[in-house]
């Protein structure tokens, strides 16, 4: 399929005058493309009027809620060119409906280009052998992912999937002498901080995706293996593709931004206007892509901030610094749930009213214990095994009360007062934080 998407061989070294010509340019391509699909335009009436980047704005977001609504198969108002060939996968936990996502083949290689021009620009020279421990399977991306990144840089690569044992994944390390390790955090740190050093000697690089790693993972890597280098494989969504790349001066949750291949913004998150550079607000992505299909400012159900001041490495591109989830939606053990998610399905107990519960996760490094913290006023005989019923058929809630780096979960009937709360005296549906004693 043909594409007029022209992307950078390296962002970093163009200039901002450049990347803002390219982003301009692909600006101008997805907009002609989603104009020419009638569902797509129908889906947003006011496209005919945003002719320039500066008018993207005047558009709606895109919530989460109605990105599933309007996929296929219910949908097919964000296909743009109607239904092509192409890749599908799921996207879900920030809505209480699965998204489908249907990428044409060529967003696909986009994606791919992408998450190899990152990783160019993070490590100081290509992997050689990298051992792919990234989930593979229920329409999940991320490790086929790795599998075309890996292609693109001419590594070799060892498909073992986060289902292999963290022993038997140490062994396949030290026999092949691999030196690149992709995987979520969790696996990735169990691997790391478990397994015998002499075993993981030629170990050079732990790249990590789907969540924040965090500073208590991040020194218990370091403390095991000072050498390791420990970088993001790319800051990307399923519905979007790498939106963030670190160099090698960026680590934790800053990422220069794709420019030429998404636009960020930063908005308030009451007022949905732009916030000035530098200030935090939630995350609003516009993948710049003329296949596959239109997301134009998809809420993806982060909060950050968003700089262009020129980086320390030279880049011109924006760095992009994630503060946590926005509003109701949380990240896990690389699950993302959200409040419409976890009330769908304590409905089916009789809870309701947002108001009457809260979902609590505390970590301890590496390992959680979750509390479902319930008021008064819900039915009192709500047990922890009838709620892990409700959430058997959603996979994110199943796998974070039930995965392996759950402690326990219980189910607590609390006064309100017991919730906890935000700085801003706000009681949140979903909680989390780190328990350091």
């Amino acid at each position: 399929m043909n594409t007029g998407i022209r992307l950078a061989a390296d962002l970093d070294a163009i200039s901002r005058e450049e990347i803002e010509r390219l982003r301009a340019h692909n600006f101008t391509q997805l907009v002609t493309a989603a104009r020419r699909t009638p569902a797509v335009l129908r889906r947003w009436p006011g496209l005919d009027s945003v002719h320039s980047l500066n008018r993207l704005p005047e558009l709606p977001v895109l919530t989460p809620a109605a990105l599933a609504d309007g996929c296929p198969p219910h949908s097919m108002e964000f296909l743009i060119d109607g239904d092509q060939p192409g890749m599908v996968l799921r996207s879900s936990g920030t809505s209480s409906k699965v998204k489908m996502m249907y990428h044409s083949w060529a967003f696909n290689e986009q994606v791919s280009t992408l998450g190899a021009r990152g990783l160019r620009a993070t490590l100081p020279e290509p992997p050689h052998r990298v051992a792919n421990c990234l989930y593979g399977a229920e329409l999940n991306g991320s490790f086929l992912f790795t599998q075309e990144i890996a292609r693109l840089l001419g590594a070799r690569v060892y498909p073992l999937g986060n289902v292999t044992g963290v022993a038997d994944t140490a062994k396949m390390i030290a026999e092949h002498a691999i030196d690149t390790l992709a995987a979520p955090p969790g696996y990735g740190v169990d691997l790391l901080t478990s397994t015998p050093p002499d075993m993981l000697a030629s170990m050079r690089t732990y790249l990590y995706i789907g969540e924040s790693l965090g500073a208590s993972r991040t020194t218990a890597l370091t403390d095991a293996l000072p050498e390791l280098t420990v970088r993001s494989l790319a800051y990307s969504t399923t519905e979007t593709g790498p939106i963030g790349y670190q160099c090698r001066r960026l680590s934790g949750n800053d990422h220069h931004v794709h420019e030429d291949a998404m636009v960020v913004e930063i908005v308030d998150e009451e007022t949905g206007l732009a916030v000035p550079d530098g200030e935090e607000g939630e995350v609003l992505v516009t993948p710049l892509s003329d296949t596959g299909m239109a997301l134009f400012r998809y809420a993806i159900g982060d909060r950050g901030r968003l700089s262009t001041q020129p980086c320390r490495c030279g880049s011109q591109a924006a760095v992009l610094t994630l503060l946590g989830r926005a509003r109701q939606s949380l990240n896990v053990d690389s699950e993302t749930v959200s409040a419409d998610q976890l009330m769908s399905r304590l409905a089916r107990l009789g809870i309701t009213d947002p108001a009457d519960c809260q979902l609590q996760v505390l970590w301890a490094v590496n390992r959680y214990r979750v509390r479902l913290l319930l008021s008064p006023s819900t039915p009192k005989d709500i047990t922890a095994d009838a709620v892990v019923a409700a959430f058997a058929d959603t996979v994110e809630l199943n796998q974070i009360v039930t995965g392996p780096r759950c402690l326990g979960f219980t189910v607590e009937h609390v006064e309100r007062s017991d919730f906890e709360r935000t700085e801003r005296g706000k009681v949140p549906t979903l909680y989390q934080r780190l328990v350091t004693a």
